[in-house]
């Protein structure tokens, strides 16, 4: 007879140098989110409900535009006063986009805005906790007024206004809400904050409370519409409070580089108020920059004004003196060397005279040190030397042409500055008359139809985004945190150890095993007897024709199955395997061997004693412990009474003698042992084993639990002939297992006959098991149960 012990192998120390990493697939992960794609659709179908649930509460905020236009600076107001010697690029030359989005932000227009609607009182009605408000907007405002649901007036259900025209409270009760409740025929009460009565009057009266301050409250209402009883929060807020507010919610922007087109965007949930606040900022805007340019040119039209009767005396006087020189001296020819310095002497002096101007007008809003104002000195310095090198030049003419050119120069400057002076002024003031701003609306603001946020569509490919890419990061942290090899290859590499089967998921076997460790009714049986169809049962099947092939013998086998840890499912195959190969016409015994956790009587619905501790303990004989289980046809020695030393049970009890004596009668004895490194009951019962199979669990097991398993039984002289991978789910990367077997829609089809046939051959086997089993029955065979043996040894 074939003794493991005789060949056990001594394994070579593990060289961590020979393990080599499984290089991993996209398939491997294509197979991994195949296999989780349950928890990816869990986690998708949460992520799109709370998004559906966002949808359908989340108020609604709606968006306002306007489009403006900023104009370059037109230099129209200073061309005059300018010279082709002052050609550098200044600010009215650029594009005034960006200084103008820090203007229309300003407190200045915003807070014109504040105070023109009234934004400084805040307002909104009580609607019903959560759902109130989804409720009220789904209501049509053209409707009116909706009626309380259930009962509840004090709730806004839709359809409501209000309008407030006038809301003072004292300093202290800024910020602080007030109750404001409508009532009967128009009318409303007013609360504060302490819910005491302040006041109770009609609309469009102006009521006044005083609430022991300075300044009393003083609140009229334009508009107000609402069933009675519904409750609305007034707060009244500072200036400041209102524009920083108006500030979070508005954004100005450039179109697109250097277009010089604004857009000026409001956000909000009243669609109305926003598009009147957007416009107002706008026309605000505007007005205000054809203010300012209007004040600038009213400013340098008063300069020049100004400067008009100065520069008319000097021009008389000028023009006085060259007329008495005349007549004292008669006619004096004028070389044409003087005509030319007088003409240069006279534009310099022109030119000196109109950089002076400029400079006092620019001194009127420039510092000194502005490079503007630089700029201007520098050119006055530059044009000064050059009247002095022009004087030195007439100094050296004749006395009378000296005299001659120099009173020609004054007047003709004087003329030329009076003339210039003029034409400026007048240009002002057509400037002033008609000053339109450099800011244009190109679009006024529209009252919003539709909500701006949120977006069914975005967020919903938003959720399925997060929902899927969530769902995959949870597979992937499910199979980081399991316990397993990459791949069963490796293992059978690293461990020495072939491995055997590998049994896929079964959902029939998972809903067996729930009801049993529940205690609920269920139907006698085992997976074998319960789906023979199942794919478990499939892969079971070739695990029993390779033992077949294996263990090829006409002597009794002791096949022990066990695991390194519990849970890995060693009862669910050591059942099955026994339930196969008794289909095929073997005798099999099952034994518990498990004496202190051991649950086949469980499984089989019968009592667990007497068993196989009893056996081992003298309490019970043979005969005695033997369960016949004809509906799977199979025997069963139960695990027995609770014992507190199994091991020594085990070594005392004569368990060799008593499994020479079983193999005399079974084919197969199938031992269900405890865990290997849990107790040292499976090593003590390894000796006496013909083969012995370690079951591991998918995503339960490493290939050191194996090892350490392995060298447990090696270290008693046990070699286990392989390993069994359980619970493999479906397209799992680790083995590449293709489930084959009968699909139920080609059994329906079939031929009833057929059934007939088989199931009547299944009786005639099952009434010769029955006869076997009452021949065990017998007292006679409880005694011995190998009956009589002839001369030759052999069992009759």
């Amino acid at each position: 007879m074939y003794s493991q012990n005789e060949a056990t192998l001594q394994l070579p120390p593990l060289n961590p140098s020979r393990i080599e990493e499984h290089g991993v697939s996209i398939r491997d992960y294509v197979d991994l989110l195949i296999e989780g794609k349950k928890i990816i659709l869990m986690t998708l179908l949460s992520v799109l409900l709370v998004a559906v649930v966002y949808l359908v509460f989340a108020p609604r905020t709606y968006k306002a535009d306007a489009l403006l236009r900023i104009d370059k600076n037109k230099a129209l107001l200073a061309a005059p006063l300018r010279s082709e010697a002052n050609k550098a690029s200044t600010e009215a030359d650029n594009p005034r986009a960006q200084r103008e989005v820090e203007i229309l932000r300003s407190r200045s227009v915003l807070g014109k805005v504040v105070e023109d609607l009234n934004l400084m009182v805040e307002y909104s009605p009580h609607y019903f906790p959560v759902i109130g408000e989804a409720l009220a907007r789904r209501h049509d405002a053209h409707d009116g007024v909706a009626d309380a649901w259930w009962g509840f007036s004090r709730w806004a259900w839709g359809g409501e206004k209000l309008k407030v025209a006038t809301f003072n409270v004292p300093d202290r009760y800024l910020d602080k809400p007030f109750t404001l409740i409508a009532l009967e025929q128009g009318r409303f009460r007013l609360l504060g904050p302490k819910d005491e009565t302040l006041a109770e009057g009609q609309i469009g009266d102006t009521l006044t409370a005083d609430m022991g301050e300075a300044a009393p409250v003083v609140i009229k209402l334009a508009e107000f519409e609402s069933h009675p009883g519904t409750h609305f929060e007034l707060t009244r807020k500072t200036s400041l409070a209102a524009i920083e507010t108006l500030q979070k919610a508005f954004s100005v922007k450039e179109v697109s580089k250097d277009t010089d087109i604004l857009s000026v965007e409001l956000k909000g949930r009243e669609p109305e108020q926003l598009a009147k606040s957007v416009n107002d900022i706008a026309n605000i805007y505007v007005n205000a920059t054809v203010n300012w340019e209007s004040a600038e040119a009213s400013q340098k039209l008063g300069f020049l004004e100004s400067q008009l009767p100065v520069v008319k005396e000097r021009l008389e006087k000028a023009e006085q003196g060259l007329s008495v020189y005349r007549q004292q001296h008669g006619a004096v020819d004028i070389t044409a060397e003087a005509e030319i310095l007088l003409k240069q002497a006279s534009e310099m002096e022109t030119l000196g005279i109109q950089l002076k101007q400029k400079y006092e007008e620019q001194n009127q809003h420039l510092e000194a040190a502005h490079p503007d104002m630089v700029a201007t000195k520098a050119q006055i310095r530059r044009i000064d030397q050059k009247l002095a090198n022009l004087d030195k030049r007439i100094k050296d003419l004749p006395r009378t042409q000296q005299n001659v050119v120099s009173l020609s120069r004054d007047v003709q400057v004087n003329t030329e500055l009076y003339t210039s002076l003029l034409n400026s002024a007048q240009e002002q003031r057509i400037a002033a008359a008609g000053s339109l701003g450099n800011s244009r609306i190109v679009d006024f603001a529209v009252v919003p139809e539709k909500p701006y946020w949120p977006k069914p569509g975005l967020l919903l490919a938003i959720a399925t985004l997060l929902g899927l890419t969530a769902g995959s990061a949870l597979v992937f942290l499910r199979h980081s945190l399991q316990r397993h090899d990459n791949y069963p290859a490796m293992l059978e590499y690293q461990v020495g150890l072939p491995l055997f089967a590998a049994i896929p998921h079964s959902k029939k076997q998972r809903k067996l095993a729930r009801l049993i460790d529940q205690g609920k009714d269920r139907e006698p049986g085992i997976l074998v007897s319960q789906d023979p169809l199942d794919i478990s049962v499939e892969s079971l099947r070739g695990l029993r024709t390779t033992l077949e092939a294996t263990l090829a013998s006409d002597a009794s086998k002791v096949i022990m199955v066990s695991s390194p840890a519990p849970s890995m499912g060693k009862s669910f195959v050591s059942t099955n395997l026994s339930a196969l190969l008794a289909s095929i016409k073997k005798r099999v015994l099952i034994i518990d061997a498990d004496m202190r956790n051991g649950k086949l009587h469980e499984t089989f619905s019968v009592d667990k004693g007497p068993g196989l501790s009893d056996l081992l303990a003298g309490t019970a004989t043979l005969g005695e412990v033997i369960v016949s289980l004809p509906d799977v046809g199979i025997d069963l020695i139960p695990r027995g009474s609770m014992v507190l030393n199994p091991a020594e049970l085990l070594v005392l009890g004569n368990l060799e003698e008593t499994l020479e004596q079983l193999k005399s009668f079974y084919n197969h004895i199938v031992i269900d042992s405890p865990p290997i490194l849990g107790a040292t009951d499976a090593a003590i019962m390894g000796k006496y084993a013909d083969a012995t199979f370690l079951v591991v669990k998918e995503g339960r097991y490493t290939a050191q639990e194996l090892e350490v398993s392995f060298r447990r039984f090696q270290q008693v002289g046990v070699k286990p002939n392989g390993f069994i991978i359980n619970d493999m789910k479906e397209g799992s990367s680790y083995y590449p297992y293709y489930g084959y077997a009968y699909h139920r829609s080609d059994l329906d089809d079939k031929d009833p006959s057929l059934f007939t046939a088989g199931y009547q051959a299944i009786g005639d086997w099952l009434g010769k098991r029955q006869e076997h089993d009452s021949e065990r029955q017998d007292p006679d065979f409880l005694i011995d149960p190998y009956h009589d043996e002839d001369a030759d040894g052999k069992a009759a």
